[in-house]
């Protein structure tokens, strides 16, 4: 009776040695982490634009998963060294994260977290598990510009139609005033000849 037991408690341990195993590799392989967004961001995003259209991706796309309604989001079999992770949304912007995971033995995988920073690859250092918020929001649309009436005349094309509208109104006048000024310098040149001719008939 007693090898029995003793027979049935070492296959229980076989069976159950495994699993063990398994479940301690996969929590040493894990990054873990909650996406938020505040509701100054949220004022301008539709019903469903908010968490239901944010991803998480890690080292460019190797590995992606979608954050749960409450925004959690986790992966799982990560390797040790540096990963980079990024939240891709259609409205917002996510500073980048690197992530560096150490291989520490018998206590798991451990996560340090640091702002990515493109020159120097570290930046500011973050608490972990990681607690993402938006850092501002993408604008498609430009701003139109308010109407100037100053504007118009810092365009050449407007200043030269303006030109040529003042010349068409302002010729017209103009034309009589030439006319009289022709006239009379006329006048003064046929008055200078009759007095030069008189004062050759009065020599003669």
């Amino acid at each position: 009776m007693a090898s029995l037991l003793r027979l049935s408690l070492l296959g229980c341990a076989l069976l159950l040695s495994p699993a063990s195993a398994s479940d301690s590799q996969d929590q040493s392989g894990q990054i873990r982490g909650r996406i938020s967004i505040p509701s100054k961001f949220q004022q301008g995003l539709p019903p469903l634009g908010g968490l239901h259209e944010a991803k998480v991706i890690l080292d460019g796309g190797l590995l992606s998963t979608l954050p749960t309604a409450d925004g959690y989001f986790y992966f799982s079999g990560v390797s040790a060294g540096p990963h980079l992770l990024q939240v891709v949304h259609p409205r917002l912007n996510f500073d980048a994260v690197r992530l560096e995971a150490e291989d520490t033995g018998a206590n798991g995988m451990k996560i340090t977290a640091y702002m990515a920073d493109p020159e120097h690859g570290r930046g500011a250092k973050l608490k972990y598990p990681l607690g993402l918020a938006p850092s501002g929001a993408f604008s498609y649309l430009e701003k139109r510009e308010e109407f100037n009436i100053l504007s118009v005349f810092k365009s050449p094309m407007a200043l030269i139609s303006l030109f040529s509208c003042g010349a068409m109104f302002l010729l017209p006048k103009l034309q009589p005033m030439i006319e009289e000024e022709k006239a009379k310098q006329q006048a003064e040149v046929e008055g200078n000849k009759g007095q030069a001719e008189s004062l050759t008939n009065g020599k003669k």
